[in-house]
């Protein structure tokens, strides 16, 4: 050996389950683990810094041995284990938990001489809490560490997963929650968020939906609801195709009567005003939804309740009746006698109640309503029209045809001779 230099030996550090890159310490569950769900992180201190081998040894025994054992009683058991929380640290759950305070999920008391805040709408608020709701169920590890160690990759990693076990449309819908609340925590600077790492991640977004009604489809779902003995179901549908409203604005509708040929509604939440030309369609079942109402002895003014209690529906009641509904036409209804009531109509398998608005937009447009024409009585916003429009006119042979007819007389008027 040369004078001045000393042989090193090379130490060899075996922790369970981690694994050692440059002196940096890392939890990689192996299979056993990955089944019960755990996931990988890295070993560091709270002020960031990597964890030395003896304080990674003490992490295993200390806080990963007892989560697996909780994980398996709690299996064992037939229940989810709870979240773990880091210690010490501002957790992603701690993020959803001050944003559900905020003055957008929560108005607060009146400030005297000011405007009142402006609270988002409780479907809304509904839709982030059940989004955030998901991801705590999908990844609690996740769901329970230190927003600050969040990152692109970790992100863009957990949408793939997302994708992959529940689908594009969810998993957007819950990265979206998810920058609503990093977004917050950025303004708010809480747990020391100062970056916003769910920015600019490349996420795909998926082909809107658009399904527009035929009129044979929306005839076999107003009859079958009619067969089946679920009336107001079908006077809900027609609501839907008149008016082109949300399902939870019609079912908050109140009939305030007709005046001039024009049929008034009042929302029996938020008391705004809602007004349509009257058609003989939407006027005969208003007719017999009332008389329904005062059968039944019915208090409240909706148009639309449920028969069952007299009280308006519910939103998962509605939708439960609605399948059936669909189902029925689906399937057909015979009468006693078996002969068909309302035709077998397969094609209503995928229509859902929400498809109601798009369909309403679309028959508006076909009729040769513009846009301003079909926003005033459904009170979209003119983008979400003209994408409904893109989406389906544009394939639309009678649109073409009309079009092309408009041209032909065009060219005849000029006496163009082409």
């Amino acid at each position: 050996m040369r004078r001045g230099t000393a042989a090193v030996a090379k130490v060899t550090i075996t922790i369970s389950n981690v694994s050692w890159r440059g002196g940096r310490p890392r939890y990689q569950p192996g299979p056993k683990h990955r089944k019960l769900g755990l996931k990988g992180q890295d070993l560091k201190r709270l002020d960031g810094s990597w964890m030395s081998a003896e304080e990674a040894a003490a992490w295993v025994e200390a806080q990963l041995r007892p989560r697996i054992a909780e994980v398996k009683a709690a299996k064992a058991a037939g229940k989810r284990a709870p979240r773990r929380k880091a210690p010490g640290a501002y957790t992603l759950e701690d993020l959803f938990e001050d944003l559900w305070k905020s003055p957008k999920f929560t108005a607060g008391e009146p400030v005297p001489g000011r405007p009142k805040r402006k609270v988002l709408a409780p479907a809304t608020i509904r839709d982030y809490r059940a989004k955030a709701a998901a991801l705590a169920a999908f990844d609690p590890e996740l769901y329970g560490s230190d927003v600050a160690a969040l990152s692109k990759p970790i992100l863009v990693g957990l949408h793939e997963r997302l994708w992959h076990d529940k689908g594009h449309h969810m998993a957007n819908a819950i990265l979206k929650t998810l920058s609503v609340a990093l977004s917050y925590g950025v303004r708010k600077e809480l747990g020391g968020l100062k970056h916003h790492p769910a920015l600019r991640l490349g996420i795909e977004q998926p082909d809107a939906r658009v399904r527009v009604g035929t009129i044979g489809e929306m005839t076999a779902m107003i009859r079958a609801a009619d067969a089946i003995g679920l009336t107001m179901v079908g006077h809900a549908i027609m609501l839907g195709l008149m008016t082109g409203q949300r399902q939870t604005e019609r079912l908050a509708l109140m009939d305030a009567g007709h005046e001039k040929g024009w049929r008034r509604f009042r929302q029996s939440k938020t008391a705004a005003i809602v007004e349509v030309p009257e058609t003989p369609q939407l006027t005969a079942r208003l007719s017999a939804a009332a008389t329904e109402r005062r059968v039944l002895g019915v208090k409240v003014a909706n148009v639309v309740v449920d028969p069952k209690t007299g009280a308006p529906f519910t939103q998962s009641t509605y939708n439960k009746v609605y399948r059936q509904v669909r189902t029925a036409a689906v399937a057909g209804v015979k009468d006693a006698a078996g002969a068909w009531i309302v035709e077998p109509c397969p094609t209503l398998a995928d229509f859902q109640d929400r498809d109601l608005r798009d369909t309403a937009v679309t028959w508006l447009a076909r009729a040769g309503c513009t846009v301003p024409e079909i926003r005033s009585i459904t009170g979209h916003d003119p983008r979400t029209i003209y994408s409904i429009l893109k989406h389906y006119l544009a394939i639309d042979r009678e649109q073409a045809s009309a079009a092309i007819g408009k041209l032909v007389l065009y060219l005849e008027s000029e006496g163009a001779a082409l």
